[in-house]
């Protein structure tokens, strides 16, 4: 009977002692570089896209991306995988080739989140930036917001309206 309390007594220690350990899950490894696929992708171009990044808060504040990044990433295989698991699954990728730095076009959003870029290719693109706050909480300020990111198709002597937002 003692041997019984024991190993109870024992297996609720070790299970006390690895509740809290959670690790995170190792990052997914990306699909090849499609080389062909970003050596396709028009190089110039005379679209416009602008738009504004801004949250909503559950009070019904409005929040603004102001500041932040914004990004154009053409839509392809690699950046759909990209979409996929960072955006909608929320898992984590293995770090991007840096080829596809040179098809990412990038500007800094206004104090309203305003942004804005001129001449881009034709095409389909990801627009992504964040916005980002802090609240008050019980256990003090917390972080709020998130990434944001919407498709757009780009023409030519065209403008695209974004509102990223959700």
């Amino acid at each position: 009977m003692r041997l019984y309390r024991c190993t109870i007594g024992t297996l609720t220690l070790a299970l006390a002692l690895t509740a809290g350990c959670v690790s995170k899950p190792a990052p997914q490894p990306r699909i090849a570089f499609p080389v062909a696929e970003y050596n396709a992708l028009p190089k110039e171009g005379t679209g416009v896209v602008e738009g504004q990044a801004f949250m909503k808060t559950v009070g019904g504040d409005v929040k603004f991306g102001a500041g932040s990044e914004v990004t154009l990433n053409p839509i392809t295989s690699y950046s759909e995988q990209w979409y996929r698991h960072y955006y909608e699954l929320r898992s984590p990728l293995q770090a991007a080739d840096t080829r596809q730095d040179s098809y990412i076009l990038t500007t800094q959003a206004d104090g309203s989140g305003n942004f804005k870029f001129t001449d881009v290719p034709p095409g389909r693109y990801f627009v992504t930036s964040t916005v980002r706050w802090q609240a008050p909480s019980q256990f003090g300020l917390t972080n709020q917001g998130g990434w944001l990111t919407n498709r757009i198709t780009v023409s030519n002597g065209k403008t695209t309206r974004v509102m990223l937002t959700r």
